[in-house]
């Protein structure tokens, strides 16, 4: 590893986070959770040191302060691990590499001294060095702006590009060299893929090519945002988004794509999730969020922190989380306390979510079997003040506690006057800035092919965003315009970063996190099912047909969202290339577009007919000219003319979005 480089990227950070800061979230912490956080982590401190954060290493243990500022030689926690060291760590004869070696003395050789301008350790505190960029509740305050008179796109592509120097210097690289923009055929498919939900039809693709309008793009996308297709295709998003899963319920997906067509606003749907008291009939599918959780309190919190807040709380579920210090154990069973007093109930108005005025008093122990009380404390540490019961006293339930009372004998939805839900319902949706960075780092992730934190659901300490001061800006702004998504979204897909084209054939690839290019993006399973009917020509076909029938199949096939990283599987490649239904919708008895391509003169003429009904563009001369000849080999025949299409179909450049 260039080291030198990475530190003068680093530093070449002005207005982001320190250089210490950075190696430590980056590689100190990560390094230290392999090999060190067995004995020497936040559950056990052998010697009594532990390295679970830049102050405890600082402090240090039996043997005095593990770290030196500045002085990687004088640092015991630098020492010990050196080849031959005579205390040496990791035990078993387990050696830390040379590059891990030279980013742990790089770490310490930056780290702020006691004093320094740079420093939150003073001799008069604990140090807490770090600390408020740990904190889940930082407000969103951007460093830098961009500079007057840019919309927010341009303001947008301002942040991306002002990072590009800064990150191909810590790769010891010259410069980013970005990829064009994409031309007007390739934007049309693929704003179609991305807010449509399905690829263009040739009428529509050609009416965008002939408008010769210097806003065509802004007029194409500002229809598209107000279009049932849009609707509908977003609500799919949002299902497994919050679900986890697709539902089947018809309640649910009505509800999700009458927020999206009526554009309501997020922060109102967050709180008519958590609630699960529909006060109009435009909410009660609402209700599925919390009532298809089964009475699981723990589900209901486990799905709530990485879906609306983007943090995954699992991992605290038995103590504090190991890599990310922010996120408490206490916040995990606050969560779930939230919750414990909900119940569902099947009412004469249908599935509801009942909430009682008493009970849900729990202790949770850690690893050491330290028990205690859980607190209704929110993720950014605020809580609510409730009183339990004393040792002796048992509570008592009375109509008078509740503005609607649990009735004997009937199914009722009882609503509290000190409700929990509703607590909790306030604090997430008031001056909770990770309301607003969870979507807005979402939906840069679903079109941009990679969120500004990656993973999605990861936005703590140990995964910092690749521009801070751009998602904090983003999620600012959101706020500002009450959580206006339409808005968010037209800001997004009008940027140069969302329009840029593939990386060229041939040339070194930008790295993801630059933004530099298009990224790898998979078509969703109900997209390309829709795709694929529009291809293989069948918007006609009647509701019998194979394919038009397959829509859960696809979706169970192809269900990337939000993934980690893309991998094809043996699964999807069984099904393209031996489902029925497939080799069905390619017959010239189908009726579709192979039955089109039959009724024109030449292989030519057909092999570009197939490559604008299946690819949405004209094939170069070489791949016209295989396509004929492998239709003229093959006899020009109805077999062969399907077998051309299915080879499209099931191509990388079909499945993914251009």
């Amino acid at each position: 590893m260039a080291v030198a480089l990475l530190l003068f990227g680093l530093m070449g950070s002005a207005a982001a986070e320190k250089p210490a800061d950075a190696l430590w979230k980056a590689h100190i912490q990560p390094m230290f959770s392999q090999h060190c956080f067995k004995c020497h982590g936040e559950l056990k401190q052998k010697n009594g040191l532990d390295l679970s954060s830049p102050a405890a290493v600082l402090k240090g243990g039996e043997g005095g302060p593990a770290l030196v500022p500045g002085k990687p030689e004088e640092s015991l926690v630098y020492k010990f691990v050196q080849p031959g060291a005579e205390q040496h760590m990791p035990p078993k004869d387990y050696q830390l590499s040379a590059d891990e070696l030279s980013l742990l003395k790089m770490w310490i050789a930056v780290f702020p001294s006691a004093g320094s301008e740079t420093s939150s350790v003073s001799s008069n505190n604990p140090p807490t060095w770090n600390e408020t960029d740990y904190a889940l509740g930082k407000p969103n305050s951007p460093k830098k702006l961009p500079p007057d008179g840019l919309s927010m796109s341009e303001g947008v592509d301002w942040y991306i590009e002002q990072e590009w120097p800064r990150l191909a210097a810590a790769l010891g690289k010259k410069s980013v060299k970005p990829a064009r923009r994409v031309n007007d055929q390739t934007f049309v498919r693929r704003i179609y893929l991305d807010l449509a939900g399905r690829i263009p039809s040739a009428e529509e693709a050609e009416t965008f090519l002939k408008n010769g309008g210097r806003n065509r793009r802004e007029q194409l996308v500002d229809r598209l945002l107000t279009g049932e297709e849009h609707a509908r295709y977003f609500a799919e998003v949002f299902d497994v988004v919050l679900m986890g899963k697709r539902s089947a319920n018809e309640d649910w997906k009505r509800y999700l794509e009458s927020a999206v067509q009526t554009n309501r606003p997020w922060d109102r749907v967050v709180r008519e999730l958590l609630l699960a008291r529909p006060d109009d009939p435009s909410s009660r599918g609402a209700v599925r969020y919390l009532y298809n959780r089964k009475d699981n309190h723990q589900a209901m919190a486990e799905a709530v922190a990485p879906a609306l807040f983007g943090v995954q709380v699992q991992c605290a579920q038995c103590h504090n989380h190991p890599l990310a210090p922010e996120v408490k154990q206490s916040h995990y069973w606050g969560l779930v306390t939230f919750f414990n007093r909900s119940k569902n109930v099947d009412t004469s108005d249908g599935p509801a979510v009942s909430e009682s005025a008493i009970g849900g008093f729990v202790k949770f122990a850690n690893l050491k079997k330290e028990s205690q009380d859980a607190r209704l404390i929110f993720l950014d540490g605020r809580s609510i003040d409730e009183k339990p019961p004393g040792e002796n006293e048992k509570e008592s339930d009375a109509p008078e506690k509740y503005r609607v009372a649990p009735v004997s004998g009937r199914r009722v939805a009882a609503v509290p006057k000190f409700s929990r839900r509703e607590q909790l319902a306030e604090l997430a949706t008031r001056e909770n800035p990770l309301l607003s960075r969870a979507m807005v780092n979402r939906m840069w992730a679903l079109l941009m092919g990679r969120g500004l934190v990656h993973p999605v659901d990861r936005m703590d300490s140990a995964h910092p965003a690749s521009h801070a001061d751009l998602l904090q800006w983003l999620a600012r702004d959101f706020e500002q315009h009450a959580f206006d998504l339409r808005r968010l979204t037209r800001i997004l897909v009008l940027t140069r970063t969302y329009q840029r084209a593939s990386p060229t054939a041939g040339r070194e690839a930008p790295l993801p996190e630059t933004f530099a290019a298009a990224l790898e993006k998979p078509i969703p399973g109900e997209a390309l099912w829709r795709s694929m009917i529009l291809a293989a020509g069948l918007t006609n076909a009647p509701p019998s047909n194979a394919l038009v029938k397959g829509r859960e199949k696809f979706a169970d096939v192809f269900p990337e969202l939000f993934s980690v990283e893309y991998t094809a599987t043996l699964k999807q490649a069984l099904f393209l290339s031996n489902n029925p239904m497939l080799e069905d919708a390619l017959r010239p008895e189908s009726g579709g577009t192979a039955s089109r391509l039959l009724t024109l003169a030449s292989p030519r003429e057909r092999a570009r007919a197939a490559f604008v009904s299946v690819l949405g563009r004209e094939p170069d001369a070489s791949e016209r000219n295989r396509a004929a000849d492998y239709l003229v080999t093959n006899g020009n025949d109805r077999r062969a003319v399907g077998e051309l299409l299915w080879a499209l179909l099931a191509s990388a450049e079909f499945r993914f979005t251009p």
